[in-house]
C-alpha cells in the first residue's frame, strides 16, 4: 500500500509539472511548422535534390496514398489554426525534406502548382486555383520564411503548401 501511495504521489507530481509545462511550450503562437515524410526515392522519381530526408515514405507508397485519400497525412502544417496578435510577424519552419511553400489563398480547396499532383487530386492538371502564382513563397528543407505584420492585417488568413495543396493552415490575427 504504500508503494502505491508512493507512485500515486510521484505520478501526480509528473502530471502537475507537465500541466505546468505544456501551456509554455505551446505559448509561441507565431510559429507554424512545415512537414513532410518523403524519402531518397523522390530523388529516383522526381529528380536529384527533390528529398534531403535519408528516410521516409517511399514514392510510390505517397502517390498510392494520395489516389486513396487525396492527401497525404505525414505532409502537414503545425498547427492548422494560429492565433497571432496585431503587428507580430509568423515564422514558418520547413522541418521536412521537400520544398514548401506557404501561399496564401481566398479559399481552400484549389489546385497547386504541381500538375502530375493536380491531375491525381482533381482529376485534371489545371483546377482552379485561389493564390496568386507570383505570390508564392518556397521555403526549403530546414528553411525559414517570416510572413510580415503588413500581410498578417486583422482578420482570418488562409495558407497553403502550393506544391502540396492539403497542406492547409488558418491564421487569425487579432
Amino acid at each position: 500500500m504504500r508503494s502505491l501511495c508512493k507512485a500515486t504521489g510521484v505520478v501526480a507530481a509528473v502530471a502537475a509539472a507537465v500541466l505546468t509545462f505544456v501551456p509554455v511550450a505551446a505559448a509561441n503562437p507565431s510559429r507554424v511548422l512545415m512537414s513532410d515524410a518523403c524519402s531518397p526515392s523522390f530523388n529516383d522519381a522526381i529528380g536529384p535534390g527533390t528529398c534531403t530526408r535519408p528516410g521516409g515514405m517511399p514514392f510510390d507508397g505517397f502517390i498510392a496514398q494520395l489516389q486513396r485519400n487525396k492527401s497525404a497525412g505525414a505532409w502537414h502544417f503545425s498547427p492548422p489554426r494560429v492565433n497571432v496578435d496585431a503587428g507580430d510577424s509568423l515564422t514558418v519552419e520547413n522541418r521536412g525534406g521537400e520544398l514548401h511553400t506557404f501561399t496564401q489563398v481566398s479559399q481552400f480547396g484549389g489546385g497547386g502548382i504541381v500538375q502530375g499532383l493536380n491531375e491525381i487530386l482533381f482529376g485534371t492538371p489545371n483546377p482552379p486555383i485561389f493564390f496568386d502564382p507570383n505570390q508564392v513563397n518556397v521555403v526549403p528543407p530546414g528553411g525559414e520564411e517570416t510572413i510580415t505584420p503588413t500581410t498578417l492585417t486583422p482578420g482570418t488568413h488562409l495558407f497553403i503548401c502550393a506544391i502540396h495543396p492539403w497542406m492547409e493552415d488558418t491564421v487569425v490575427v487579432h
